[in-house]
């Protein structure tokens, strides 16, 4: 059987697969009610990725005057390193230029190799360190780009 990559909006009756996601690749994970409430505003830019149907990965980001705050991407372990968290990010990116955002920024674990070297292929770079980020006390990398 022949994979089917599928790339679509985020919606509500997504959130109970979405939130296995993120509870399965994040050492402290976002609550639920983050997403739902999320899912809500007018700034939001939420996607899912399907292969064959079944979710396989999601990004969650907003935009605030020309900035674009790309919160989550995740993929499940499984399909990792084969290009779904950049195209989840080259839709974000996408949408938010057409909504006039003109920079985009996202925290990631300083420990998180793979998303760095994703976010740095797509011309992030590494902007500081913002010491104690996530609730256990880890440390985070503010990385920017400029979209235009």
């Amino acid at each position: 059987m022949q994979k089917e990559i599928m790339l679509r909006a985020m919606r509500f009756d997504d959130l109970d697969k979405v939130y296995e996601i993120e509870r399965c690749l994040f050492p402290n994970p976002w609550p639920r009610y983050f997403f739902e409430e999320d899912l809500q505003f007018s700034n939001t830019i939420a996607f899912v990725v399907e292969n064959n149907g079944e979710i396989i990965g999601y990004s969650l980001g907003s935009c605030a005057d020309i900035r674009l705050h790309i919160t989550n991407i995740a993929v499940v372990a499984g399909c990792q390193r084969r290009g779904i968290g950049q195209i989840l990010l080259r839709e974000m990116e996408s949408v938010a230029i057409e909504r006039g955002c003109t920079f985009a920024y996202l925290e990631v674990r300083m420990n998180n190799t793979a998303a760095i070297g994703m976010y740095k292929n797509a011309g992030y770079d590494i902007l500081h360190v913002s010491k104690r980020y996530y609730i256990d006390g880890d440390d985070a990398y503010v990385m920017h780009k400029e979209l235009i």
